[in-house]
């Protein structure tokens, strides 16, 4: 699918054909998750184009599951093509179960399965179960990184691949120079240039309307390691059926949008310069995600600044529509 991507196994005792995906570059990683987006809603509105607009959610999945139609299809054949063991599996199997045990009051964020700090399903199957990528290509030598959180992570270089095992497993070989360990800012503290900017955001939390239920997620990202710069907001939709909750299609929504919805958010190259940008998808789906991502900004290394009242994170499921200031969000 994509011929740039290599693929090897680490684990040999694994089901997998393959455990750790290698990209050239960040940059091509990055490309590969938009591209990948592009896919999704390519397949998706050629399906919904077959579909009457007015029929219910039941009949909608249907008339789905008849035509073998699933938004994750895409993701699917990515993974399948290069027999990989994806973090977003991982993640998807385990927060089925969870939600399946889920009563109708409160639900524990904290023990949710899906929020992982890798918040996108597309980005996850690009990662390995343990958050894992290999950069490089041979000619210029490769890097092993294991990511732990959004500014953690290991390197391994110079190709050790026992010392690539350790660290897979969980085993840190501190005495091998081959073994990075970097740690980097965590807070808005430490990342916001001012007490009115701030550089890094992420919030998730659940809302509650009858038989149905959503998620939001919402988050800014700088991390120039791994040029890693986005805004987004994504939307999550469950229902209740035969007494159990479970993800589920259902018309939701999510934007980066100014106070109104029709209005651009103004975001700051590096709590400076201001620029505009407006981005808002609705659609019948399990989930819905609006991202706003990019590299340069005149030249310069593009740095998402968020000042209060100037950008909101958008989320609409039937009576629940939310515009949330991501500044107010830690």
């Amino acid at each position: 699918m994509f011929s740039y991507i290599e693929s090897i196994k680490i684990d040999k005792g694994s089901d997998c054909g393959s455990d750790i995906l290698i990209f050239p570059s960040w940059e091509k990683l990055w490309e590969t998750a938009d591209k990948l987006d592009e896919m999704i809603d390519k397949e998706c509105d050629l399906f919904d184009a077959t579909i009457p607009d007015n029929i219910t959610d039941e009949k909608y999945d249907d008339l789905a599951d008849i035509a073998g139609f699933d938004e994750d299809n895409v993701l699917v054949r990515f993974e399948d093509d290069l027999a990989f063991c994806s973090l977003r599996k991982k993640v998807e199997i385990l927060e089925n179960k969870w939600i399946e045990s889920q009563g109708d009051g409160d639900w524990n964020i904290n023990e949710d399965p899906d929020n992982h700090f890798i918040y996108d399903e597309t980005e996850r199957a690009l990662f390995s179960v343990n958050n894992e990528v290999i950069i490089g290509e041979k000619k210029t030598g490769y890097i092993y990184y294991k990511l732990i959180d959004n500014f953690n992570w290991i390197e391994v270089h110079d190709w050790d691949i026992n010392a690539i095992k350790q660290v897979s497993r969980g085993l840190i070989p501190t005495n091998n120079p081959n073994v990075i360990v970097v740690k980097k800012i965590k807070t808005n503290e430490n990342l916001q240039s001012s007490a009115e900017c701030k550089t890094h955001i992420k919030k998730t939390r659940y809302y509650l309307n009858g038989t149905n239920r959503i998620k939001i997620k919402s988050k800014v990202i700088n991390n120039d390691s791994w040029g890693a710069r986005k805004i987004s907001a994504l939307t999550v939709g469950y229902k209740k059926k035969n007494g159990k909750w479970k993800r589920a299609r259902t018309r939701i929504a999510a934007g980066v949008t100014g106070s109104d919805i029709a209005n651009n958010s103004v975001l700051y190259q590096n709590c400076g310069i201001a620029f505009e940008k407006h981005k808002v998808k609705e659609k019948r789906r399990r989930r819905v995600k609006a991202k706003i991502r990019g590299q340069r900004f005149d030249g310069a290394s593009l740095i998402i600044g968020i000042k209060p009242q100037k950008a909101y994170s958008y989320h609409k499921q039937g009576s629940i529509n939310l515009r949330l200031d991501y500044y107010d969000m830690y």
